[in-house]
């Protein structure tokens, strides 16, 4: 799976945006849905939010704890050492299944990525 991060104009300011080259029979990603979900609030404001999710990651990956769900406004991710289902808070077949690693991966590309100075035009392609 290729992830496809940049930047675009909307509203006059600049704001990250996410895709992937899976998706489902809609053609959504969920995975880059539950990246994208700043929950309302300025992008870099979801950087905590973001190191979060990296928090608990890790505390899966180590079996400090089973299970553990990380959900935003719209989306969210149940993570477990064997998995991660990241899915619609809305709807409960909008799912996508990822190993914790793939994950992992991407999480940190997107954290890295939103810290950059934004600028239109700038992309960046991660494999998972």
């Amino acid at each position: 799976m290729k992830l496809h991060f940049s930047w675009e104009e909307s509203a006059g300011a600049l704001s990250p945006s996410c895709s992937s080259s899976v998706v489902n029979k809609d053609g959504v990603s969920p995975l880059a849905c539950l990246l994208t979900d700043d929950g309302g609030q300025v992008f870099l404001d979801a950087v905590s939010w973001l190191n979060e999710g990296v928090d608990r990651i890790r505390k899966v990956k180590k079996s400090e704890i089973d299970s553990l769900d990380w959900s935003r406004d719209a989306w969210g991710a149940e993570l477990t050492k064997g998995q991660v289902k990241v899915y619609s808070l809305h709807d409960e077949n909008y799912f996508e299944l990822l190993s914790v690693d793939s994950f992992e991966i991407a999480l940190l590309a997107w954290l890295s990525f939103i810290q950059l100075k934004p600028r239109l035009g700038m992309t960046q392609e991660i494999e998972i």
